[in-house]
């Protein structure tokens, strides 16, 4: 079995993986708290190299990326494994099954081929985390790349710099799984406490590889939609990744409560200074901020850019933060 590369010794048999921000020291036998890496005394054993959960050809607004590539097709892949312990029944796709027809393997060549011939615009890493399959991630996007296609992840946000370093050179898009703004929200929402270093990934993620970022956050009443969360949340966006960042703000629990954060984070979040913030409605339009002028018209079959060219409003020439060429980062 292949074994993790980003490690530290830190003792006789023990090694620190380095992949994800836990830094889990591992034995011989120890698992990781992803689930997916053993120590075996020499260094750290990845137990889902190579195993893919998912894959589908969709359009790239399916993964919540509307700013970048509108309405282009992607191969939405993914493998298994999560970086936080409670992503409460660790979703479907959060450890390997003992069921060997779901332990589908696929190398990076070959998914990076597929993509091609399907004639796929870019690549995302979904499903599951991709800080626990760096491995894989890294060289599928460089093989995307190197095939002039776009790359992208969804990510909780918790791989270490080090392994950002490693995928920056090749990362165009990342949105970002964005869970809460407060200590005991994020511990309730993910399980850990140190969640400001997601955001320092992040801003590492935009100011050194001029990362293409867009944000997520599902709204649990009495969790995370607090005005105080909410109105540090947007500041956040804002100042550091700048105000024409997407903010898609869905509700995370069924019900009016749910519906009321939405409507209430959009306000507050434009209030802040945010220019675009979408709700869960497939069907938004992109406006242009200064003057209204429907930029990108979306519809249940397809996005089309209507008022958009060399990235700026075709009716006032305002400059947006939209992708889309992968040779103008």
């Amino acid at each position: 079995m292949r074994c993790t590369e980003l490690t530290e010794h830190v003792t006789n048999g023990t090694w620190r993986c380095d992949v994800c921000q836990w830094g889990c020291q591992l034995a011989d036998g120890d698992i990781g708290r992803c689930l997916v890496r053993t120590g075996n005394g020499q260094g750290i054993t990845i137990l889902n190299d190579g195993m893919i959960s998912a894959a589908q050809v969709s359009p790239i607004e399916d993964h919540r990326i509307w700013h970048a590539f509108p309405n282009a097709p992607i191969l939405a892949i993914g493998g298994w494994g999560y970086a936080f312990p409670v992503d409460q029944q660790r979703g479907p796709y959060g450890q390997i099954p003992t069921d060997d027809r779901k332990n589908r393997r696929l190398d990076p060549d070959r998914a990076a081929q597929f993509a091609l011939e399907q004639l796929c615009r870019g690549v995302v890493w979904k499903y599951s985390d991709p800080s626990v399959s760096h491995e894989y991630v890294l060289e599928l996007l460089k093989l995307s790349r190197a095939s002039s296609r776009f790359t992208a992840i969804v990510t909780s946000g918790y791989l270490t710099i080090s392994a950002l370093d490693e995928i920056g050179h090749y990362l165009d898009i990342m949105n970002l799984d964005l869970r809460a703004f407060e200590d005991g929200a994020y511990h309730q929402l993910a399980g850990i406490t140190n969640w400001r270093d997601i955001l320092k990934t992040t801003a590492h993620a935009y100011q050194r590889w001029n990362c293409h970022i867009e944000v997520t956050t599902q709204l649990h009443p009495q969790i995370n939609d607090t005005d105080e969360q909410l109105k540090a949340m947007s500041h956040w966006i804002c100042s550091t990744l700048g105000p024409q960042t997407a903010w898609h703000v869905l509700p995370g629990d069924n019900g009016a409560a749910a519906t009321a954060s939405v409507v209430r984070a959009r306000k507050l979040g434009h209030e802040a200074g945010l220019k675009f913030i979408y709700s869960g409605d497939p069907n938004q339009n992109t406006l242009c901020p200064s003057c209204g002028t429907v930029v990108i018209e979306r519809n249940e079959k397809r996005s089309r850019i209507v008022g958009l060219e060399n990235g700026q409003c075709t009716t006032c020439s305002e400059k947006l933060s939209i992708r889309t060429s992968i040779f103008k980062r």
